[in-house]
Formats: structure tokens, sequence, C-alpha cells
């Protein structure tokens, strides 16, 4: 019958290691040394040394086999033992250990002068059918030992033996706390690049599939993917995303966390191993899920979604990999609330800022909707303009507070049917220094301030509050006076009705350089103006287009 496999167990590799520079040392004391498990098998064959062994050993003489059956005496009684073959060597014994487990033993065998008289050989050659002169000559210049050294052969094979065992634990351990360090290290510096990228401003997305890649390489798996629910105004709806060897799209994704990783998720939203996967809803020819790890992103015992990963290249998840996504999924969850946070704060803030512009256009009918249709402009052409997302949203900001001032402008003043004395047009051009003074206390605007206060400066320095010329205006004001040039000219006035849009677009054409900046004006123009020109038959709008700011995506 063939032989069984046999399993190498950790304890053998050990053994092994041990014996290599054990069988070194013992050869220099003319000891064949072999190593073997508790079940007899060896860990390591005797292999003799010097050439009167060899030629027994070749010859019938069994010096393996009395080997192998001395390791199952020590191996029984435990204790380092003494003993001979049939042909005369001596044999030496100790039992190893493995964390005060016996795991086998170690034997040395060697030839002493004992087997030298002439009648000892002459039976020996006989035996192993040898020429009993060559044997001899062999013999003389091999054997160094007598039957009496083998008690001082026992204590030093014991002292080494334990020596090489201890040596060789200890490299392991060191091995593996080495490993264990360089994984914590990684871990840790996941831990660490997560938290500090987490900016409330960032947008998910972006954070998500940074948090993915980082998982790739970390916990090696084949493919990473995070889930965020829907959370309005922060996230409109379930955000997905996705790293790795297979480009699962959203519905993929969606379909296994809602029907294979919700349905296994405990009562106290602990995350799951699952190293058998049996393919459900998203199991399709050419993806081939093993095994998956998942855990749900909970924050003050909510739910915002889950981290997810699939096939991991070495093994079977455990309960390492788990710790290790339960600590990301806790950072990602803090962003998550966080940036929920931070925009239904924005949405408030732009909700009382909305609030605050629509007072001032319910003092005149005719301008209801005007300080938005100003905001929208300015934020187009601002765009048109290539400034960054920050700038943008400060010049939207500095187009729907352009008129606060006229807070304390009269409505007499304001909704006179007819033309306005000069007393009456001087309280009119008050307001952007009236509105630069009103919003000067919030520092969260102290950027918007420039394009409420120079709105209505002219590059010819004909404008007001302060009369201005070219360069000294800021593009914000000069931007912010453009839209809002644009749109009273293309919107009803207590005064006259909206012109035409051919009719606007030859008076910013006639007036640029002189009333409009003329690279602005040129920019202006090559947008959709009739886009515009339809808001102003639109509903009011009460919710801030830009929703909350966030980093652009790189």
């Amino acid at each position: 019958m063939p032989r069984k496999a046999t399993r190498i167990t950790r304890s053998d590799m050990r053994m092994s290691k041990a014996f290599v520079q054990l069988k070194v040392l013992m050869r220099d004391l003319a000891l064949n040394l072999s190593v073997w498990d508790i079940g007899g098998k060896a860990i390591e064959q005797l292999t003799p040394g010097c050439s009167f062994c060899r030629e027994i050993c070749e010859s019938r003489g069994r010096c393996k086999d009395f080997s192998r059956e001395f390791s199952q005496q020590v191996v029984a009684t435990g204790e380092s033992a003494t003993g001979s073959t049939e042909i005369g060597c001596c044999l030496v014994g100790v039992p190893l250990y493995q964390r005060r487990r016996l795991c086998g033993a170690a034997v040395g065998c060697f030839p002493v002068r004992q087997m030298l008289d002439e009648e000892s050989l002459a039976r020996l050659s006989q035996r192993l059918k040898l020429d009993q002169s060559v044997l001899a000559k062999l013999a003389a210049e091999s054997i160094r030992r007598d039957v009496a050294d083998a008690s001082d052969c026992l204590r030093i094979l014991d002292w080494v033996s334990q020596r090489e065992q201890a040596r060789v634990v200890a490299s392991d351990e060191l091995a593996i706390l080495s490993g264990n360090l360089t994984t914590t290290y990684e871990e840790l510096s996941l831990l660490y690049r997560i938290s500090g990228s987490m900016r409330v401003t960032q947008q998910p997305g972006d954070f998500l599939a940074n948090v993915c890649n980082e998982l790739l390489e970390v916990m090696n798996v084949e493919t990473a993917a995070t889930l965020a629910y829907a959370h309005p105004p922060a996230i409109e709806e379930d955000l997905v995303a996705v790293s790795g060897q297979w480009a699962l799209d959203e519905g993929r994704i969606k379909g296994l966390a809602r029907d294979e990783i919700t349905p296994q998720l405990t009562l106290d939203n602990r995350g799951i191993l699952n190293n058998n996967f049996v393919a459900g809803s998203v199991s399709e020819p050419d993806i081939a899920i093993r095994n998956l790890i998942a855990v749900p992103l909970i924050r003050d015992n909510e739910s915002l979604g889950m981290l997810i990963g699939l096939n991991k290249y070495s093994g079977d998840f455990d309960s390492v990999d788990l710790k290790l996504i339960s600590a990301v999924a806790s950072q990602v969850a803090v962003f998550l609330a966080n940036h929920h946070l931070y925009c239904d704060l924005q949405d408030l803030f732009m909700g009382v800022l909305h609030a605050l512009t629509a007072t001032i256009d319910a003092k005149d009918p005719y301008t209801s909707g005007h300080s938005q249709r100003v905001a929208l402009i300015s934020k187009r052409l601002a765009e048109e303009c290539g400034f960054d997302a920050e700038k943008v949203r400060q010049i939207y900001l500095a187009g729907l507070l352009h008129d606060i001032g006229k807070i304390g402008v009269p409505e007499a003043s304001l909704c006179k049917e007819g033309k306005l004395t000069e007393e009456e047009y001087n309280e009119v051009k008050k307001h952007p220094a009236l509105g630069a003074g009103i919003l000067g206390g919030i520092r969260q605007l102290d950027e918007v301030i420039s394009g409420i206060l120079n709105h209505h400066e002219r590059p010819d320095g004909k404008g007001y509050p302060r009369g201005l010329k070219a360069e000294e205006i800021t593009i914000e004001g000069l931007i912010v006076g453009l839209a809002d040039c644009f749109d009273a000219m293309s919107s009803d006035r207590v005064y006259r009705n909206a012109l035409p849009l051919d009719a606007v677009i030859g008076e910013i054409r006639r007036n640029a350089g002189t009333q409009f900046d003329a690279d602005l004006a040129d920019k202006f123009l090559s947008l959709d103006l009739e886009e515009f020109t339809a808001n102003n038959h639109q509903p009011d709008k009460t919710v801030f287009p830009c929703k909350v700011q966030q980093e652009p995506k790189r």
C-alpha cells in the first residue's frame, strides 16, 4: 500500500531548524545525530559522519533502525538515556520539548574503541560480510571514543539540543513579533492616513474611494467597497465607492449589501466574516466571491453605511481583519457624521441668508427674486472665468447679498414710480456701504464683502460709493455688478418693462470697457443668456443651488 502523506507541523519545522546547527556541532564531537518525532518518523535522518560508520551503515549495519527504536524508548520515558546497538556502537538520546510538550527525541550514535579488539572486529566483519583488514584500518582512522564517554556525550547532547531549540524558538517568535509589529505599524499608518484626510469640506465620494484604495493594500483583498446611505443635503442618494480587481457597479454592491450582508448583521451591528460564501443575487460568471468581510458604519446608534472586503488573497478572513476593518469603519463613520452636520449647518446658514435677502426683495414686488437670480448669474460667470470652487461660492454669496444694504434705504425711494430726486438717489447709492457694514461682523463672510461694496463701481470711475477705477475694483465687484445690470435690464421694473434680450446684449457691448470690464463682458456674452432670462419667469428659489461647498475632485 502506498504510504500516506505526512503533515509537517510547526513543531517538526522547529526541530528540523534546530537539527541543522546541532548536527554540525555533534559531528565535531564525532556523534552521528538523528532527530525523530513522537511517532518514530525521522525529522532528520541519520547521516554517518566518518568512513567507518558509512561502511557499516551501507552494509546492513541497521544503525538507522537502532536509532529510531532507541528514540521511541526515550520518548516513552521522557528522560535521557544511553544504550548500544547490536554491533557495539553507543547510543545517547535526549527528549525534545516544545513549550513543555514532548515532541520527539534526538539520538546520537558513535562507534567505540571496544569494537577494535580482534575478536569483536572479526565478528563484525563476518556479520556484515566485510574485509576485516579494511574495516580495521577504517576503524583505527575514525574511532576516537570509549564506552565510558557515553555519559559525557549525553550531557553535551542534552545541553546543546536545549540551547539550539531555545534559539530556534526565540528566532521564530522574534520573526512572529516582527511580523506582528509590521502589521500593526501598517494598520496604524492606515488609520493615521485616513484620519489625516478627514475634512468635512471633502467630497464624500473622494474620501470613500481613498479608503477603499487603502484597504486594498493593507487588508490584501481583491476588491474593497464602501456604501454610504443617503442623507440629504449631504448625500442625496446612496453613494458607492469601489476599488480593486473587479469593477463592480453600484447595482451589484447595493444588491450584495441588501441581500447578502444586511440579513447577517447581528442586532449589535457587529461585523461579519463569511469564509464560505454561497453565491446569491450577485452571482455572475465574471464574479467569483469566495469570502467576504463587512462591517456597518455606525455613529450615535445610526447606521450610515458599510465597508466591504471581497476575496482575501491569502487564506480566510480572521478576527485580526475584522478588528482592522472595524477601526477603519469607525473613522469613516466619524467623517460621514461630521460631514452630515456640516452640510446641515451650511443648509441652515444658506436658508437664513435666503430669508434675509427675501425680506429685501419683498420691499419691492418688482424686484422679487432679483437677488437669487443675480447670485446664479454671478456664479455661472465666475465658473466661466475658471475660479476654484471656494471663489465661486464667495461670488455667489456676494451676488445673493449684494442688495442687503437696501434695508437701510427708505421704501419711498425704492418703490418710487417716477424719476428719483438727487437726494433720493444719494440715499439709494448708500446701500453698498450699508450692506458691507451690516455684514462686517460675520467672520464667515469676510471674503464676500468686497463684492457687495464694489458691485456699483465702474472701470471708468463713474460708479459709487467710492468712484474706483479699473484695477482698483475687485473682480467680485465687477462680476456681481455685471450680473446685477443684466438682471435689471431683462426684468420688469416699476418704471419700465423688461428690455428684449437683443437690446440687453447691445447695451452690454456698448458699455464694455466703461461701465463693465471688457474681458468679463466678452465671457458673459458667450454664455447662454436665454437661460438667465427664463429664470425671470420661474418661482423664487429658496434652496442654495451650490448645496455645500466641497473640495473639487482631483
